[in-house]
């Protein structure tokens, strides 16, 4: 799939089907993460690819959101430096957004996680300090019963502007 297809067709996926996603596709995944943009080439991330069922299950159970976690066959758990608190989320925000491109231009959904329990899941997963987990996104082949969600955007004229605030044509 090319690019901007990718980009303009991802959905947010919060069912998964039980088909297990190939470690290659997840190498993908991860490499698109690590060419992400970071401010001053720190990358400030590290990724956890969790492909254990029982892990996921006691994941998706510490996601007070993302209890979909649980029903994933695979996830990767984005830590990021927590020494590097003036860049570091937007840095790690990029790479999140490069997998799920990723992972969809391969036929894979997710979804961002956003609420679970830090302590545990990086104690779960062995995350030293100074590590936090940044995001958990579980990556899966689409339910039949769950399709992936979309929504509508809101109208280009209503938030392009060109030259000046306002003028929504070039």
């Amino acid at each position: 799939m090319e690019a901007i297809e990718a980009i303009k067709s991802r959905r947010v996926q919060r069912g998964f089907s039980a088909r297990e996603v190939e470690p290659d596709k997840l190498e993908r995944i991860v490499d698109a993460g690590r060419h992400a943009m970071s401010a001053r080439n720190l990358q400030p991330w590290q990724f956890i690819v969790v492909r254990d069922r029982t892990c996921l299950k006691k994941m998706g159970e510490l996601c007070s959101t993302g209890r979909f976690v649980s029903d994933a066959p695979a996830a990767i758990v984005v830590l990021k430096n927590t020494e590097n608190a003036r860049w570091a989320d937007v840095d790690c925000a990029q790479a999140v957004q490069n997998m799920a491109v990723a992972g969809w231009a391969q036929g894979l959904g997710t979804c961002w996680v956003g609420n679970f329990d830090n302590l545990k899941i990086c104690e779960m997963l062995g995350a030293p300090v100074p590590w936090a987990i940044f995001t958990i996104l579980p990556f899966g082949y689409s339910d039949p019963k769950r399709p992936p969600e979309s929504r509508p955007l809101r109208p280009k004229k209503e938030m392009v502007h060109y030259e000046r605030y306002g003028n929504p044509t070039a």
